[in-house]
C-alpha cells in the first residue's frame, strides 16, 4: 500500500513542476483574468457566484489549517526543531510526506487562481496587490521547491496560518480584520527576513531561487504598504507636487 513517505519529488518530472508548465500557466492565468475583466466590464450586473465563492473560501481555509498543522507535525518528526540552523538554514532535502506537503502547497497556489476569477465575476474591484500576488505566488513556491531553499518552513507556516483565518473571514464565518493585518505583516516580515538571512549566512538552496523569492517579497511588501497606508500614492503625489513647485520657481 502506498504511503505518503514513499513520495519522491523529482524536479521537472513530478507533474506540473517544469518551468515550461509554470510559464504557460502564468501566461494562461493572465489572459483569462484580462478576458474576464473585459467581459464583466460590458455587463451591468455581476454573475452571482457568491455561493461558490463562499464554499471555495471555506475549503481553502480548511486546507490551510490542515497544512499548518501538518507542516509543524512533520517538521517535528523530522527533527527540524532540534536547532535553528536545521530549521531554517541547513537541513537534508525534504522527502516523503514533508516533500509531498510542500508539493501540494505549490498546487494550492494554482487552485487560488479560482479565487480571483470569482472576485472578477462578482464585479468586486480587484486590487493590484491582490492581482500581482496571485499572479506570482506559484512561481515563488515552485522555484523554492525546485531550488530546495532551506527556509521553506517559516514561509509555508506563515502563509497557511494567514489563510486559515483569511478565507473563512471572506466566507463570512468570522470577522478577524485586525488579526489579518497582523498575520499579513508577519508573513511579509518572515519572507523578507528569512530571504535576507539566507543570503547573508549562506543557507542551503539555490542562490537564484533565494534572489527570486526576495525580489517577490519586496514587491508584496510594497503592495501591502500601499494597500493599507497608501505610501506609494502619497509618494507619487509628493513627487508630482515637488515637480510642479520646481516648474513654478
Amino acid at each position: 500500500m502506498w504511503h505518503p513517505d514513499d513520495f519522491i519529488f523529482v524536479p521537472g518530472q513530478t507533474p506540473l513542476t517544469s518551468l515550461r508548465f509554470l510559464t504557460f500557466i502564468l501566461i494562461f492565468h493572465f489572459i483569462i483574468t484580462c478576458a474576464l475583466e473585459i467581459i464583466m466590464t460590458c455587463r451591468v450586473k455581476p454573475i452571482d457566484v457568491r455561493r461558490i465563492q463562499r464554499y471555495n473560501n471555506l475549503l481553502i481555509g480548511i486546507y490551510s489549517a490542515v497544512t499548518f498543522a501538518l507542516a509543524n507535525i512533520l517538521a517535528y518528526r523530522d527533527s527540524r526543531f532540534d536547532s535553528w540552523d536545521r530549521l531554517v538554514c541547513h537541513r537534508p532535502t525534504p522527502n516523503g510526506a514533508y516533500a509531498l506537503l510542500w508539493y501540494i502547497f505549490y498546487l494550492s497556489k494554482l487552485w487560488e487562481f479560482l479565487d480571483i476569477y470569482l472576485v472578477i465575476l462578482n464585479k468586486t474591484p480587484v486590487l493590484m496587490h491582490f492581482r500581482w500576488h496571485h499572479q506570482t505566488t506559484p512561481s515563488v513556491v515552485l522555484v523554492g521547491l525546485l531550488g530546495d531553499v532551506s527556509y521553506e518552513w517559516p514561509t509555508l507556516v506563515c502563509n497557511s496560518l494567514l489563510h486559515t483565518f483569511m478565507y473563512p473571514h471572506f466566507a463570512g464565518v468570522w470577522n478577524v480584520h485586525r488579526i489579518l493585518l497582523v498575520l499579513g505583516a508577519s508573513q511579509l516580515l518572515a519572507g523578507l527576513g528569512f530571504s535576507i538571512y539566507a543570503l547573508i549566512v549562506g543557507c542551503g538552496g539555490s542562490f537564484y531561487a533565494q534572489i527570486w523569492g526576495l525580489s517577490m517579497y519586496i514587491t508584496y511588501t510594497i503592495g501591502y504598504l500601499n494597500e493599507h497606508f497608501h505610501l506609494v500614492d502619497r509618494l507619487r503625489l509628493f513627487i508630482s507636487a515637488s515637480l510642479n513647485d520646481s516648474k513654478k520657481s
